[in-house]
């Protein structure tokens, strides 16, 4: 079962990314403009007659209800609307799927695809602001701090679609775009929202990841004062949910000392009952410092992940970053740690050997022969799963642009390259309680796997997705099983 665990981790890791986006933000739907921008048409429409009495119960039979629309406005394909006899003056009425039940008059947004004739989607309720809004969303830049700077105006909006969609876009934009908007924020906003235990996680999140942007050494103390809990109300705890950006947050703004109290909170376990769920955010906001932020020397980063490695039961949570920031003071404990292994953590053996792997010491390469004899099962699996990370990470570059050829050969002789793959070999753990939009495709940890992830042949990546598929389920259920284990004898 642990096999297919890992695996799983492997296959979705391995996946493509583009640029990463808000490190700490989960968007929640499609944004409008996402929406409008895979539409062929969208029209603001008014309802004309709503579905007929009786068929949106439950225990109604039959078709699905539809509702009749008429177009009020055209924001996007005017001339397939036209084509389609929707607009003009002998227009007939849009009529589309209609679940919910609204008064004859109500404003919706529609969006049309597959013309002449044109399939339309469910029907969006607006108000007269949203209206508006979405009418500026034509007008914005694609990306960029001055795209955010619109939506930012819209983050706890009264409305709570505007809300959400401001929230979306946010948490779909690059982080770049974010630390570009930095002048443009409120910092006492931000924290007033950060304390206020009605915000959403989500959201809370989203505001520590700007309040880290833009915030001061006094934000800094009261971040901290969130992050102990102390003197706080039962309520005010509340605030504490989106523990991961905070803690970014707070090393962000007080820097480098800030660890010292994360370290002691969250990550020193010695004869402490800290929660599983408060390690793993202190791990996930560490690994954001060391791959966004220049605040933090990424020496005194790994430092506080080694705190882990005290911890059997989860030293596989940290043993991939320090292989992909190549930190090889481990051997030695890592070694102790395989050997050491009991049955209730001996999932930590494969990320041990694949750390091994991916170290350039002679040590490391001794220690594997030392480790096949004692468990050569294990080492078999880390290969393997090193070599299906290899195969999946090697596809994209040719599924992306269908005119591309073949990547030109890369061969042992050509260290940059070959350093970059082993740079960032092992792909990190995560479980299914991960609450950041952080994914990284990570190449292989075997020196001929490295190669062919940085130019070697391709291979088709939706038949890989096809075998995930099968494991993933299986893997989010023993993983989370795995950790309530965990978590419940500490």
């Amino acid at each position: 079962m642990r096999w297919f665990v890992l695996a799983a981790v492997v296959a979705i890791l391995a996946l493509p990314t583009g640029a990463r986006a808000c490190p700490f933000c989960s968007a929640v739907s499609l944004t409008f403009a996402q929406e409008i921008a895979q539409s062929q048409a969208a029209v603001i429409a008014t309802l004309v007659e709503p579905p007929p009495p009786g068929s949106l119960s439950p225990q109604a039979d039959g078709p699905l209800p539809k509702g009749k629309f008429e177009v009020v406005e055209v924001l996007k394909g005017a001339d397939l609307v036209a084509e389609a006899g929707l607009s003009g003056a002998d227009a007939k009425p849009i009529e589309t799927i209609m679940l919910e039940e609204k008064p004859i008059g109500s404003l919706f947004l529609l969006m049309g695809v597959e013309p002449p004739d044109l399939v339309w989607s469910s029907p969006i309720r607006v108000g007269d602001r949203a209206v508006a809004y979405v009418r500026r969303l034509g007008d914005l830049p694609e990306k960029g701090p001055d795209r955010l700077a619109f939506f930012q105006d819209h983050l706890e909006d009264e409305d709570d679609t505007l809300a959400r969609d401001a929230y979306d876009e946010f948490a779909v934009a690059p982080y770049a775009d974010i630390r570009g908007l930095k002048d443009k924020m409120n910092p006492a906003e931000l924290l007033a929202w950060i304390e206020d235990p009605k915000v959403q996680a989500n959201r809370r999140r989203l505001y520590a990841t700007m309040l880290g942007v833009c915030g001061s050494m006094a934000d800094a103390e009261r971040i901290g004062r969130l992050l102990s809990g102390d003197g706080l109300s039962a309520e005010q705890t509340e605030a504490r949910s989106g523990l991961d950006a905070l803690i970014a947050c707070y090393v962000a703004l007080k820097g480098p000392e800030a660890l010292e109290l994360v370290d002691r909170l969250f990550l020193d376990r010695k004869g402490r009952d800290v929660p599983f769920t408060e390690t793993y955010a202190a791990v996930m906001a560490l690994r954001f410092l060391g791959e966004e932020s220049d605040l933090v020397p990424r020496d005194r980063v790994l430092a506080s992940l080694r705190l882990l490695l005290e911890e059997p039961k989860l030293a596989d949570l940290v043993i991939a970053d320090l292989a992909r920031w190549q930190d090889w003071s481990a051997v030695d404990r890592l070694v102790t740690l395989f050997k050491e292994a009991q049955a209730d953590n001996i999932f930590v053996r494969e990320p041990i050997v694949n750390y091994l792997r991916a170290c350039p010491l002679p040590e490391a390469a001794a220690a594997i022969t030392e480790l096949e004899a004692i468990d050569p099962e294990a080492v078999r699996r880390a290969a393997t799963l090193a070599g299906v990370a290899g195969l999946i990470a090697a596809a994209p570059a040719a599924d992306d642009d269908d005119n591309a050829g073949p990547p030109g050969p890369t061969t042992l002789a050509d260290p940059t390259a070959l350093d970059a793959a082993l740079a960032t070999a092992i792909a990190p753990v995560r479980g299914d309680e991960d609450p950041t939009d952080i994914t990284v495709a990570e190449p292989p940890a075997t020196a001929e796997n490295a190669v062919r992830a940085v130019g070697g042949p391709t291979v088709v990546w939706w038949k890989w997705l096809i075998w995930a598929g099968v494991v993933i389920a299986i893997g989010i259920v023993s993983r989370a099983a795995m950790r309530a284990t965990v978590t419940g004898e500490h």
